[in-house]
């Protein structure tokens, strides 16, 4: 089977006032899968972002990206003593569109398309209160987008225009939901996929 194409594209925006902040969108490519994560540190500011930088070197770090479950205890651990953070990760299979997904805290997954759905995120603090998680799993269908936001986005929104996330640049797409939908006080950040 030909692999379809997973196309990305990712914005970031820090709090009004703030030049640096918590919030980190990563995404990687590996030879049949996409890596994912979006960290969103407690608080603004340099302290935040001194935290969000550690936590990306543990995740770049990381040898296997697509045991995500195994990284995310790995994260917890690193922040026992630390700010805590809310964390998202997500594998994609580029052959099947096949999505593993682990989030942590209240930030959003959501699949847009034929059969809408939105990913299990488990309550908790990565660092502080870590209840068992679990991975939730679920398929892409062709032309399938999905969108993976912190919680300075607001977590229901619809888009104006939905036919224009099927064309438009994914950079732009991510960069408009963060600004029409981020909340200006809080560092927002954004991951949009499509399955082509």
């Amino acid at each position: 089977m030909t692999p379809r194409k997973l196309e990305t594209g990712s914005f970031v925006r820090t709090a009004t006032g703030h030049f640096v902040g918590g919030d980190l969108a990563i995404v990687r490519s590996h030879d049949d899968y996409l890596f994912l994560a979006l960290v969103d540190v407690l608080g603004h500011g340099p302290q935040a972002y001194s935290t969000a930088i550690e936590l990306e070197e543990v995740i770049v770090g990381w040898n296997d990206k697509f045991d995500i479950l195994a990284l995310m205890k790995a994260l917890h651990d690193h922040q026992r003593q630390g700010r805590g953070a809310v964390i998202s990760l997500c594998t994609i299979e580029s052959h099947s569109g096949k999505v593993r997904y682990v989030g942590i805290g209240n930030a959003t997954c959501r699949t847009m398309g034929k059969h809408p759905h939105h990913m299990l995120t488990r309550e908790g603090v990565v660092g502080h209160t870590l209840r068992t998680p679990s991975i939730e799993e679920m398929t892409l269908d062709q032309h399938d987008i999905l969108m993976l936001y912190s919680d300075g986005v607001s977590s229901h929104f619809e888009i104006e225009k939905p036919g224009q996330l099927f064309f438009d640049p994914l950079d732009h797409i991510a960069r408009r939901v963060v600004e029409q939908f981020g909340r200006n006080h809080d560092d927002a950040s954004c991951i949009v996929v499509r399955y082509a």
